[in-house]
């Protein structure tokens, strides 16, 4: 039995939406933060060594990072589904975008958010941040076009990932804090493939069930 922790206003949103994608049985285990704090409580740190969310268990073994949980979700459970076939085009950009999503993507999107978390806004910072999200939102703009998905004509596994990013950028994932939606609707491309991705059953089922 798959076993995902949610710690509220985390990336194991992306997770739980997953494991819904791929109509798998799993236990859901929720955590709330501190709220003085904004720190995981002792019920997560007993399962993820890093106090991090999302976090799974399975066979024995702890994940805790969400693109390689993705990865050994859909190594395990996916049988061909939610990602292209191997030495495709779709495939290179399914690739891409997986890593990016966490990596080039979500960091001026984590610089922004935090600065308004913390109150502590930068000028310089700000900019940096606002500049290289703009460059990045711009070539997500160009590679959508007006129906497409991240890694082509059909929704895969990595538009949890990317769209996941995107959400925590305009306030729209569950539970999370208001974000800067002004930005995201400058790019008319991007807003109406959030959309499709919010209207999608599987997303319906895991934001219901980590409803407040």
């Amino acid at each position: 039995m798959l076993t995902i922790h949610h710690l509220n206003q985390s990336r194991s949103e992306r997770i739980v939406w997953l494991a819904e994608e791929l109509g798998l049985d799993y236990t859901l285990v929720q955590h709330q933060r501190d709220p003085q704090t904004y720190r995981a409580p002792a019920s997560l740190w007993a399962v993820s060594p890093v106090g991090k969310a999302p976090a799974i268990e399975h066979d024995g073994q702890t994940l805790f990072e969400s693109g390689a949980i993705v990865d050994y979700v859909m190594a395990h459970w996916s049988q061909g589904r939610l990602q292209p076939a191997a030495g495709t085009p779709e495939a290179v950009r399914y690739l891409q975008w997986m890593h990016s999503a966490e990596s080039t993507l979500a960091t001026p999107v984590v610089l922004l958010l935090m600065a308004q978390l913390t109150g502590d806004d930068n000028p310089r910072l700000r900019a940096f941040a606002e500049g290289d999200l703009r460059l990045l939102l711009g070539h997500v703009e160009q590679s959508l076009g007006p129906q497409g998905y991240m890694a082509g004509a059909e929704f895969t596994a990595v538009d949890i990932m990317v769209g996941y990013t995107l959400w925590m950028l305009d306030g729209s994932a569950v539970n999370f804090i208001p974000g800067h939606p002004a930005i995201v609707a400058e790019y008319p491309n991007i807003v109406a493939y959030l959309k499709r991705l919010r209207e999608r059953p599987a997303y319906r089922r895991a934001a219901a069930r980590l409803s407040p």
